[in-house]
């Protein structure tokens, strides 16, 4: 299996927070690796000043997830 990519435009694009900081990354590429059971989000991270909710401070990130297949459902033909 190849590794699939998606490039997301303006219209597309989303925010996914950081589970280890208080920032958020907008994400504007995808990389889906199936043989690894890898997602890369690529975009830009921003830290977040909610006081004055104010992005501040980016930076070009990719944040990888690895996914676990828990359990395969069907029924039969």
């Amino acid at each position: 299996m190849t590794e699939i990519v998606l490039h997301l435009d303006e219209s597309r694009r989303f925010l996914m927070e950081d589970p280890d900081s208080v920032a958020v990354i907008m994400v504007d590429q995808v990389t889906i690796l199936p043989v690894a059971n890898k997602i890369t989000y690529h975009g830009y991270y921003f830290d977040v000043d909610y006081a004055s909710m104010d992005f501040t401070r980016r930076r070009k990130v990719q944040m990888v997830l690895n996914t676990k297949v828990e359990s395969v459902f069907g029924e039969e033909d």
